[in-house]
């Protein structure tokens, strides 16, 4: 393999881009409205390939389940109405980047 074609071009990263931008879309389908219309909103508002910390984070977050993503996002347990959402530390930054987004969309 050449040098010249282990460095990726914009062909190769707009590529590869896509391909994750698809997959995180298939994952973020829902059983419920309300979650997939914020993930989808999110990874729509993403311009550019996130770093492999990020990718890795937010494919860890879409493998959640539908319950789970749907008190977070919301921060509200209708099982619970009473008792505070307790996210998990590690996705607590993406869960408000996630909320504020769709926020600031709208």
């Amino acid at each position: 393999m050449s040098v010249a074609s282990a460095i990726p071009t914009d062909d190769t990263s707009n590529e590869a881009f896509s391909n994750w931008r698809k997959k995180a879309l298939f994952l973020a389908k829902r059983g419920n409205i309300e979650s997939e219309l914020l993930i989808v909103a999110y990874i729509d508002s993403i311009g550019q390939m996130p770093s492999a910390q990020q990718t890795s984070l937010i494919e860890q977050f879409l493998h959640e389940n539908d319950q789970n993503l749907f008190c977070w996002l919301m921060k509200f347990n209708p099982k619970a109405p009473l008792e505070s959402v307790t996210i998990p530390s590690e996705y607590q930054p993406l869960i408000e980047e996630i909320r504020s987004n769709y926020l600031i969309q709208r």
